[in-house]
């Protein structure tokens, strides 16, 4: 197996990463600065070398279901290392960053509607068997990447499913309805939606736009120099520092805002999986770089039941009060007392909304699975 591959930037050429003597190495092959291919990797003559995979392209490899399934079908034709399957993977990454690939394949697609509206009882089962090898998504939970035509447009665009295991039953509708909160704070998210038969968490790619054109994103593990097995280790500080050394200073503002604001909900919804990978910056260039919209926001503690915090805040890993919170908005992200207040109160307004929406849902639900997560749901939230 040749253990090269050449690396694109919007379809321009980059460089090289290759494995030699156990080391990765990546060398630019472009003087243009603007097609580097991360933020912390600047275009330079001196190659870049680690002895694990580089964290932007770690970031692309699945993870926990989707790697399950992938190395089932791999792993006796050819190594399933991290570089064997980034190669395998390397077809279908789609974004910002891509790789030069004689194997792309024109992929299989389906409607919006077939997801919202399934006709079958198996659908994820059947998205998997069309898409789980064209995937390169990380994250534990069951998902794939769609092809979804948009007959308005005629254009692809890609969307995220995700179901879930027996382990965490309904965590479609407990996702759902927590984005229903962070959309209600007034929180960036991209469009999303829940199957008719609760089964699929469906959420559009917000890296690449109505226009076609494909925004960079890098997760907190890349922008901080970690390996997705040091997702857990960190702390909200330095995520807000993070944000504060990379975003433009027309977006530094708005962008720690908005991550105050997901801090103050991942605790009011008791979210015990807001790792490093959970938030990321966009860009369009080096002058242009913001907080990457919401995702992968759940109740944790509805499944386990003393489930503490992914990071550190304040120096600990407990559910702090309000009184804490307000302090992490002033000391980290640079809020006003009245505007750690006021945002703060935004968001319970949003829980006031969805504690609403999942009462009326309450009345008619005769699903005894569905009505004990929403009615645990709602004691967490409610607090």
């Amino acid at each position: 197996m040749n253990n090269s591959l050449k690396v694109q930037i919007h379809d321009n050429e980059s460089g090289n990463i290759v494995i030699e003597e156990n080391e990765y190495i990546y060398s630019y092959q472009t003087e243009d600065k603007n097609n580097f291919i991360s933020l912390t990797m600047p275009v330079r003559k001196k190659p870049y070398i680690h002895n694990k995979l580089l964290p932007i392209f770690e970031m692309h490899l699945p993870e926990g279901y989707l790697l399950s399934i992938i190395k089932k079908h791999f792993s006796k034709i050819v190594k399933t290392d991290d570089f064997g399957l980034l190669k395998i993977m390397s077809h279908s990454i789609n974004g910002r960053l891509t790789y030069q690939n004689e194997e792309k394949k024109q992929l299989e697609s389906l409607t919006l509607n077939d997801l919202i509206h399934p006709k079958s009882n198996n659908l994820f089962d059947e998205l998997i068997d069309k898409f789980a090898l064209s995937s390169a998504l990380s994250g534990v939970q069951p998902k794939v990447l769609a092809r979804v035509e948009n007959r308005a447009t005629l254009k692809l665009d890609e969307y995220i499913v995700k179901s879930w295991g027996e382990e965490y039953p309904q965590l479609a509708l407990n996702e759902y309805y927590c984005m229903k909160v962070v959309q209600h704070a007034n929180i960036p998210v991209s469009e999303f939606y829940l199957s008719d038969d609760d089964k699929l968490f469906i959420m559009k790619r917000f890296d690449i736009l109505d226009t076609g054109n494909v925004l960079g994103f890098e997760d907190m593990c890349v922008l901080q120099a970690k390996q997705r097995d040091d997702k857990y280790n960190g702390s909200y500080e330095q995520i807000a520092k993070t944000i504060k050394t990379f975003t433009s200073n027309r977006k530094k503002k708005i962008s720690l805002i908005n991550f105050y604001k997901m801090i103050v909900i991942n605790y009011l919804l008791q979210n015990g999986d807001a790792h490093l990978k959970n938030f990321g910056l966009l860009y369009d260039g080096y002058e242009n770089i913001w907080l990457a919209p919401s995702y992968d926001v759940i109740c944790t503690t509805i499944y386990i039941n003393n489930d503490v915090p992914a990071l550190n805040l304040l120096g600990s890993k407990k559910w702090w009060d309000k009184k804490f919170i307000l302090k992490f908005g002033q000391e980290s992200c640079q809020l006003t007392n009245k505007e750690s207040n006021d945002y703060f109160n935004e968001c319970l307004i949003a829980i006031t909304k969805v504690v609403y929406m999942i009462e009326e849902r309450l009345k008619y639900e005769n699903n005894s699975q569905k009505t004990e997560v929403l009615r645990k749901l709602l004691d967490v939230i409610r607090g």
